[in-house]
């Protein structure tokens, strides 16, 4: 046999037995971790079930939260309003006489058939309570402070103000997450 044979069987036997050995090591690794896998199983369970669990459905009830939420407040108002108008008036009233009113008017009569003319003052008097129609035409200014106070309750949902958006992106940032279906499928909500 020649050197270079006996060195290429050397090193075949060594190639083989370093692969043999290689093979064995990983063997034995994949069995030890496959072992270990399998004692911490119910580790790994508990982890999903407590830690991936409470985190998915915190995240999927605090963005539910967020886009139901309503802010609900009471606002006292208490404060004084100016008030400053003309007020036209154009109507007609038919009005009451609350005291007897005299009347006294110069008045010149006619006689006829060419009998000349007489002067003289006509006295009359209106008594209480008579009733006279009135055209009231006028304009009434009106400069005032009104007083105002009222309680209002205020309910605003979030998704409406400028919050609405925001939930939304964050809903959106969220979504290649899947993070209903992750729930869904570790079954997070059954525990």
């Amino acid at each position: 046999m020649k050197r270079s044979e006996i060195l290429w069987l050397a090193f075949e036997k060594f190639a083989i037995f370093f692969s043999f050995i290689v093979t064995f090591v990983l063997v034995v690794g994949v069995l030890v971790l496959g072992y270990a896998l399998w004692q911490a199983g119910p580790l790994f369970e508990a982890v999903a079930d407590g830690l991936v669990c409470d985190t998915v459905t915190g995240v999927n009830d605090l963005l539910t939260d967020f886009e139901d939420a309503v802010i609900t407040r009471t606002i006292y108002i208490s404060q004084t309003i100016p008030v400053q108008f003309d007020l036209p008036l154009n109507q007609r009233l038919i009005v009451s006489l609350t005291d007897n009113v005299p009347l006294s008017q110069p008045a010149t009569y006619v006689l006829p058939a060419g009998g000349g003319r007489i002067n003289g003052t006509v006295h009359l008097q209106l008594p209480r309570g008579q009733k006279l129609p009135v055209r009231m035409q006028t304009t009434v200014p009106v400069d005032q402070q009104l007083p105002v106070e009222m309680v209002v309750p205020v309910s605003i949902p979030l998704a409406e103000t400028d919050l609405g958006a925001v939930i939304a992106r964050l809903r959106d940032l969220l979504a290649p997450l899947r993070l209903q279906e992750l729930e869904e499928t570790l079954n997070c909500r059954s525990q």
